[in-house]
């Protein structure tokens, strides 16, 4: 019976050793077959992580060289712009100093035209040409002005005040009784008479000029005229009124656009 007893007990131990033993080999086992996979899977891992880290790298890199083409393409941009604006600016300066050119010429065309006709005006500031002749008569020994001879003076004034630049010769005479010498004062006085009259009536001095002449230019002979008549004739003044040609000019053209009344 206790043979009996003991045979299981012994038989239990031995398959716990059994078992223990077998657990340890199969641990063994399977840890010499997992260790290798972990390796590979470590490996594995680092791979991923390195490819990953050169995926960033490069994706960071290419984020930059997008950047700096964009920046780049923006400054082109900017730079067309620029280049376009300041062609612009160009053309317009180029049309001013076009026009500056044209206003140059044309002035210079009108600068000539003003210069020949400065050119012709002096060239005709000495060619005079006679306006009117009247003869202012006096009495026998006498420079007081008649009444007649006011208003013969006073078309003279007129005439001259509408002429430019008019000369007026005012030349005295006498007729031939009485001495020389006082016939020349004489002559003169009545010249000054006349130069008075024409002066208080807006004629200038300076375009006055008068002389005596005393009795030394008699008038012509006139056919059927008495003596008494020729004398009368030498008592005068003869005022002649000289304008320049150009000046002349001016006046018909003045009168041409004035409007008749």
């Amino acid at each position: 019976m206790k043979l009996q007893k003991g045979l299981p007990v012994g038989i239990g131990l031995a398959m716990l050793i059994a078992l223990s033993t077998a657990g340890c080999a199969t641990k063994k086992f399977v840890h010499q077959r997992i260790e290798p996979v972990d390796r590979r899977i470590e490996e594995v891992d680092k791979k991923a992580s390195q490819t990953n880290q050169a995926l960033a790298k490069l994706d960071e890199e290419t984020q930059r060289g997008i950047s700096r083409a964009d920046e780049r393409a923006l400054t082109a941009d900017g730079k067309a712009v620029d280049a376009a604006r300041a062609a612009q600016q160009a053309d317009a300066k180029a049309g001013q100093a076009n026009q500056l050119a044209q206003n140059a010429q044309q002035l210079a065309v009108a600068n000539q035209s003003k210069l020949g006709d400065v050119e012709r005006m002096v060239e005709n500031l000495d060619k005079y040409k006679l306006v009117t002749t009247e003869d202012i008569l006096f009495g026998f020994n006498k420079s007081q002005l008649t009444g007649e001879a006011k208003a013969k003076l006073d078309q003279l004034a007129q005439s001259a005040s509408g002429t430019n630049r008019a000369i007026l010769e005012v030349e005295g005479f006498t007729d031939q009784t009485g001495a020389r010498e006082y016939n020349l004062t004489l002559s003169r006085r009545r010249a000054d008479a006349v130069t008075r009259y024409l002066v208080s009536h807006n004629v200038p001095l300076r375009s006055v000029h008068a002389l005596g002449l005393g009795s030394e230019q008699p008038v012509g002979e006139k056919s059927g005229a008495s003596r008494a008549e020729m004398r009368k004739q030498m008592r005068r003044v003869v005022v002649r009124v000289y304008a320049p040609e150009i000046g002349l000019a001016a006046t018909a053209a003045r009168m041409e656009t004035t409007p008749r009344q």
